[in-house]
């Protein structure tokens, strides 16, 4: 299994004081199931970074936050505007998932 670590509520609190419109069930999956490689294969990381950390094409873009990766080049995000998950391509195209996505079972590998 996966090592993950957990966030503490306060590091929680943190990170929506911060990112105020980020989804609950990313914070939630944070705080109950933790950071790190998610059984899926996905890396999560402990907390959002701006797009252009990884693709430096995108800096004048601020309305997403990439919140982890597949090691393959995908990289999964949040909408900012929508509150709505989806992925950059390796190339950095934006494509917003669907209003059915799960982001825990999505980690699971369920999805």
């Amino acid at each position: 299994m996966p090592e993950r670590t957990v966030l503490s509520e306060a590091e929680i609190q943190s990170l929506d004081a911060q990112y105020s419109v980020l989804p609950n069930s990313y914070l939630d999956y944070l705080r109950d199931i933790g950071w790190g490689q998610s059984l899926s294969g996905n890396m999560i990381y402990s907390g959002p970074i701006e797009p252009d950390e990884v693709y430096p094409h995108l800096a004048d873009r601020n309305s997403r936050l990439i919140i982890g990766d597949d090691m393959q080049g995908y990289c999964l995000g949040i909408d900012l505007t929508s509150s709505r998950f989806g992925e950059f391509s390796n190339y950095g195209e934006w494509s917003e998932l669907g209003d059915d996505f799960d982001l825990a079972l999505h980690l699971a590998g369920d999805r």
